[in-house]
Parts: structure tokens; sequence; C-alpha cells
């Protein structure tokens, strides 16, 4: 039998860690039904398939949660906090139905997110996970930082590619020059440097991350630019066009034509118009605007690229079929 001392302890233990259990909870923001205020929140308490991917996130942010030093579960939280806006501002305008699925899909791939899993349900891919860095100084910037970290399986590969995107991350030297930026002349306004990162595709070989950095210091309104990493976990490195295309310079100008066909009738469909000296070869030559999915391949075209500001970021679709006759048959693309 224990003894009364040993019993305490358990007792204690029980009831810190109900505790630590609430505080992690609890510092995921989560919809409170009984104040329910957008559609968002009210479309997540009365529909259960939405609740339960809620709460199926929710525990996937505390696991990760209490994985992190202290100082990055306050970014974690800050993070989650501006996600949420980001979703409220995807899917806030749309109908019941199709609020109720956009909201699953963006939950869904949140919680796939915190727990480090293949977006394409590769069952031996690595473990890659967020790290977070925040750093704000009240009327002058906000620094909040983004970046993957392979956990899982350790060696050179996953050391080259957590180096390679923490660089893309962090910049040149982005904390120090947000640090010793002057504030925006705008009224109110706060310089800021905020990256956030998808995986959009990640198996035992092939890793494909996009990243989207939003920047502030002033002017008319802020800037946006993504650059993806496609990276070679087989080779451990960043993968270059000459890796996987078996003529980069014809093929570039080949895809290059190809997107341009696919933008235009973008623009006429929507009403808005390419610019007249759009270059195009400038953008699909570089292997930072390609993203590796799971039927094919995203050519980022950035705002300002090819069109104007308020316009948007534009993709150009390619599946790999339509890649076949362009890629090498031995090569990376497409994924195995």
């Amino acid at each position: 039998m224990r003894s009364a001392r040993t019993l305490a302890r358990t007792l204690i233990g029980s009831i810190a860690a109900l505790l630590l259990g609430v505080v992690a909870a609890a510092a995921q923001p989560a919809p409170d039904c009984r104040q329910a205020k957008t559609a968002a929140e009210r479309a997540i308490c009365g529909n259960a398939e939405l609740a339960a991917s809620d709460k199926a996130m929710t525990q996937a942010y505390a696991g990760l949660r209490a994985r992190l030093p202290s100082e990055q579960q306050k970014a974690l939280l800050a993070d989650q906090r501006r996600w949420i806006i980001r979703r409220q501002a995807v899917c806030g305008d749309k109908s019941e139905e199709a609020l109720a699925q956009c909201l699953l899909a963006e939950t869904d791939a949140r919680r796939i997110f915190f727990a480090g899993k293949s977006p394409n349900g590769a069952p031996d891919a690595p473990r890659i996970v967020p790290r977070l860095f925040h750093e704000t100084r009240k009327g002058r910037y906000e620094i909040s930082i983004e970046y993957p970290q392979m956990l899982m399986p350790r060696g050179t590969a996953a050391t080259a590619f957590n180096r390679a995107a923490r660089a893309i991350a962090f910049g040149k030297d982005a904390v120090k020059e947000y640090r010793e930026m002057e504030r925006p002349m705008t009224a109110g306004a706060e310089n800021f440097y905020h990256v956030d990162y998808t995986v959009s595709y990640l198996d035992r070989r092939l890793a494909s991350v996009v990243f989207t950095i939003a920047t502030f210091t002033g002017g008319a309104h802020p800037n946006s630019a993504r650059v993806a990493l496609l990276f070679d976990l087989a080779a451990g490195r960043a993968l270059k066009l000459a890796d996987f295309l078996a003529d980069p310079t014809q093929t570039v100008a080949e895809i290059s034509a190809l997107c341009r066909e696919q933008l235009e009738r973008q623009a006429k469909e929507e009403g808005w118009e390419l610019f007249d000296n759009a270059d195009f070869g400038a953008v699909v030559g570089g292997a930072e605007n390609w993203a590796a999915g799971k039927e094919g391949i995203e050519i980022l075209f950035d705002p300002y690229s090819v069109a104007a500001y308020v316009i948007g970021p534009r993709e150009c679709r390619l599946s790999y079929a339509d890649l076949k006759r362009w890629l090498k048959p031995a090569g990376p693309l497409p994924p195995q």
C-alpha cells in the first residue's frame, strides 16, 4: 500500500497536470458560444463537424505549445490570433454551407500544421513543426516570424532544410533592420515584418514550403511576397530548375507562354488587365517561385509582378501530366 506522502505527491501531481491542461486550453483563442458574434463563431458553435474539427485543432495547438519554451508560447498565441483573423478574412463573406466548408478546410489544415504532418498524407513523411519569433515595440514595430523546422528523422538533410527555411524566414537581417528603423510617418501606424508558411507537399524525399512575407515601412499599403522552398531531402539541398527540367532555358520560355495564357483568361473573366510589359520569364525562371503539390506545380506571381497591386497574388497551375514532356525522366518531380 502506498504511503500518505506518496498519495499526496500523486494527488498534487494530478492537480498540477490538470491545471496545466486548463491553462494550455485557455491560451488557445476559441469561440465562446455564449457570446458568438461573427459568422465564423456562430458556424463553429452550430455545426457538430466544425466543432469537432475546432476541438481537434485546439488539442494539436496545446500539444505543440507544451513542447515550446515560454517565449515561443507567447509567440504562438499571437500567431494563432492572427490566424483566426486571416481565417475570417478568407471565409467570412461566404454563405452558410460554403462558409462551413471553408472553415472546415482552414481548421483541418491548421491542425495538420500544428501536428507537423504531411498535407498530402504520406505515411513515411518527416515531421515538420512550426517555430516562432515575436517581438514588438509599441508605436514602432512588430516582428512576427513563423518558420518550419524538421524534427524527425534527424540527420544532415534535416539540418540543411532547417537552415534553409530559417534563412528565408529571417531574411538577410530583418530583425536588426526593423529594430533600427524609424517609425512610419503615417499617424498611428507601426512598421511590421510578418512571416508565415504553408507546407504544400511533404514525403520522405521531397518537401515543398511556401513562405508569405508581409511588410510595412510606411506608404499607401503593406507589401507582400511569397518564396517557395522546394527541397530534395535525398540530396539534402534546395532544388534548382536544372535538377528537374530537361532543358531549363527552352522550358522556361514555353511555360511562360502557358502561364501568360492562363492569367490572361483570369483577367478577362474577372475584369482586370496584365501589365503590357509583364515579364513572365523572370518569374517562371526562378525556382523560388515553384511550389509542388500532390497533383502538380503552382508557379507563384506576387502583387506587382505581372499586374497591379490590387489584383493581389496569382498562381499558374500545371499538372504533372502537363509538365511531363519537360521533366527529367529520373528527376525528383513528380514526387513518387
